[in-house]
């Protein structure tokens, strides 16, 4: 099916007809049958968004949007351009509600969640590691290695510059070491941007357990 290509003056009058609301470039997630990518909420109606992207957009055309106090928004893409598309939300939103991002939970950096290995270097020893979660400003990941807390060490995964960091919480869950990281010089969004997509090349969506998910994903 050939994917419909943004004309403002050919674009749906009922998305004309709502108001639409600017979010000054939000930061937020989508997630893909392929993984987690960050993205940029230009704007938003009860009907839809507009997504900026700081790569290519993702070719899924059915995808969840999470914004950083947790909730979730399937959308469906009914257009696109360079690094941008529009997405029609599941159903009708709220625009105060989305704005305010209003939840019982915490609001906080996006963390996109990865599977990727990496290395920790504490003085003369090093340990390898695999990562849960990345943010601009730190990651979660288990290791077997013997981490203190507040130390500083050097944290490492393909592709990306060591990053310097301490290690500033620890805890054993089924015989498996978590670490929280927190980075001495947070990461740009950018950078985080293209870690994700590194450890997470596009791929086009096959049928399977994603379907399921995105239907069952909702704004609660």
């Amino acid at each position: 099916m050939t994917e419909a290509v943004f004309n403002p003056e050919t674009n749906s009058a009922d998305a004309r007809a709502e108001k639409r609301k600017s979010l000054m470039l939000r930061s937020a997630k989508v997630v893909c049958q392929s993984g987690e990518y960050v993205c940029l909420i230009r704007d938003v109606a009860p009907l839809g968004t507009s997504l900026s992207f700081l790569h290519d957009v993702p070719p899924e055309p059915r995808i969840i949007l999470a914004l950083g106090n947790g909730l979730t928004f399937p959308i469906e893409k009914v257009w696109s351009g360079k690094r941008q598309a529009g997405y029609r939300f599941a159903d009708r939103v709220s625009i105060s509600e989305f704005m305010h991002e209003n939840s019982p939970f915490q609001l906080r950096p996006v963390r996109i969640e990865v599977s990727a290995s990496a290395r920790i270097t504490d003085g003369r020893h090093s340990f390898s590691a695999e990562i849960l979660d990345l943010s601009t400003h730190g990651a979660k990941f288990a290791s077997e290695g013997n981490l203190k807390p507040d130390r500083l060490v050097g944290f490492q995964i393909s592709g990306m510059k060591q990053q310097l960091g301490q290690v500033v919480w620890s805890d054993e869950t089924d015989g498996s070491k978590h670490f929280g990281f927190q980075f001495q010089h947070p990461l740009s969004l950018q950078e985080l941007a293209d870690t994700a997509l590194r450890i997470q090349p596009f791929s086009w969506p096959t049928p399977g357990s994603f379907s399921d998910t995105l239907g069952n994903a909702s704004a609660a």
